[in-house]
């Protein structure tokens, strides 16, 4: 468990926000594709183990949503009070997430990897939305940046490395740039910790605690 003052991952989540726009700015203007490309050809070319194949598209598929909405589900309902809260923040997170996500695809569009790199090796189906930011990382290390804050180590860490692993599986299959990858983790985690921020021991989330608490357990008394 990593241990922060609200103002503390205020100031980490909007330093990781600066660089995310760092990053995004770098990629729009085209200052980092050739190193982007020359990184996605070392990671999704030269570094190619076929034994690993089937491991990377299994970890690419079924690593976001079909991992992290039963860690939230069994956070809630199997663990104490310290994990509910946060099974509903990393809900949450994730919701916001999602929005921001879907926001940045829309407004700006870039081309993914297999449409520019000839060479590039695709082991999975082809998406036509944008490459940036990669929604897998964004919602993978918004989840891990939050288990960190409120699980014991021998959770958080595990999750990290899902995290982390999860990340790299889409540029192994040829579905992102690494720079989507990075900004996507750098973006998630930075909404996680001001989620973090601006709502542990805050009384909105409180109240709403207590609320998603009272309907749980009087649907759990009803159907008892």
């Amino acid at each position: 468990m990593v241990k922060l003052q609200r103002s503390s991952a205020r100031a980490w989540g909007y330093f990781f926000l600066v660089a995310f726009t760092a990053i995004f700015a770098l990629v729009a203007s085209g200052v980092l594709q050739p190193l982007d490309v020359k990184a996605f050809i070392l990671v999704n070319e030269r570094w190619n183990v076929p034994a690993l194949n089937a491991f990377f598209i299994y970890a690419s598929r079924y690593g976001r949503s079909y991992f992290w909405i039963p860690v939230v589900f069994f956070a809630w309902v199997l663990g104490g009070d310290k994990y509910k809260r946060g099974a509903l923040m990393m809900a949450i997170a994730f919701l916001i997430i999602i929005a921001v996500g879907l926001t940045l695809k829309a407004v700006y569009f870039r081309p993914r990897p297999f449409l520019v790199i000839s060479t590039a090796r695709v082991l999975m189906a082809r998406p036509s939305d944008s490459s940036f930011p990669s929604g897998h990382s964004l919602i993978v290390f918004g989840g891990a940046t939050i288990a960190l804050l409120f699980s014991k180590r021998r959770y958080s860490v595990p999750l990290l490395g899902e995290a982390i692993l999860v990340s790299y599986s889409r540029v192994y299959v040829g579905l992102h740039y690494p720079s989507d990858v990075v900004a996507g983790a750098l973006l998630g985690s930075s909404i996680a910790l001001l989620v973090y921020g601006f709502g542990n021991n805050v009384s909105w989330f409180e109240d709403l605690y207590r609320v998603v608490s009272s309907v749980y357990y009087g649907l759990l008394s009803f159907f008892s």
